[in-house]
């Protein structure tokens, strides 16, 4: 056995801009949704595998939802990344090559690179994150 999902969780964003503009209140209720499900605080996760859509508009949403929802003030980092950058939007296989990837990393102990992401965007305000 590689892995174990403990947990899960479900939600619509409800009313939005589309898929490349998430609504961060509806992120943030599914992130706290799947923990509870899960039986884990937020202080417990140390890598997230997130949508990226790469847009300057749904990216610093998605951060800013993740933050409110893991915390600003960890002790150890939250690492996040996204499949996009190794193979593209997936479509409808987006969320199972995330998933593959996570396993794949916890195998090897590691949690590899974003491709393509020497510089951090400009559209989050990173500042935050520490």
């Amino acid at each position: 056995m590689l892995a174990v999902v403990r947990g899960s969780a479900v939600n619509s964003d409800g009313a939005s801009n589309g898929l490349t503009a998430p609504n961060g209140p509806s992120q943030q209720r599914v992130i706290r949704a799947a923990l509870a499900s899960a039986g884990l605080s937020a202080a417990e996760v140390d890598v997230v595998e997130g949508h990226g859509t790469g847009t300057p508009l749904g990216d610093p949403i998605e951060v800013q939802a993740l933050l409110a929802a893991y915390g600003r003030d960890r002790e150890r980092p939250l690492l996040l990344g996204s499949v996009k950058s190794n193979i593209g939007h997936a479509q409808a296989a987006a969320g199972v090559a995330g998933v593959i990837k996570t396993v794949m990393a916890m195998r090897h102990g590691t949690a590899p690179p974003t491709l393509h992401a020497e510089v951090a965007s400009s559209q989050v305000d990173w500042s935050a994150a520490r």
